[in-house]
Parts: C-alpha cells; sequence; structure tokens
C-alpha cells in the first residue's frame, strides 16, 4: 500500500502499489493525485455543459 495525498483537500489515501495510478506518480513526480470526491466536485460542470443543447440559427 502507498500513501498518497489529494492535491486540493489534502487527505491522506491509501492506494494499492499495484494500480496505474501508484505507477504513474512513482515514475512521473509531475502527476498528481487526486482523491475521489474531489474529482467528482471537478467533473460535474463538465457534465452539466453536456447536458445542456443550444439551439443555433
Amino acid at each position: 500500500m502507498k500513501k498518497v495525498q489529494c492535491i486540493i483537500c489534502d487527505t491522506e489515501v491509501f492506494i494499492d502499489e499495484n494500480t496505474v495510478i501508484a505507477k504513474r506518480l512513482r515514475n512521473d513526480p509531475m502527476h498528481t493525485f487526486m482523491c475521489d470526491e474531489c474529482k467528482s466536485r471537478l467533473d460535474t460542470p463538465k457534465q452539466r455543459h453536456q447536458d445542456t443543447t443550444y439551439n443555433h440559427r
């Protein structure tokens, strides 16, 4: 298990070292980790934008 910290809310989460996310964090220090809650908060405006339709003339 690897302990990582969310870049937005600073919560510490344990992830399995055999996952793709852990490998990216280990091999490339520029990759950052975001917890599921923060990721879902940031994805919500994208979903809202895709749901709206505009009528162009």
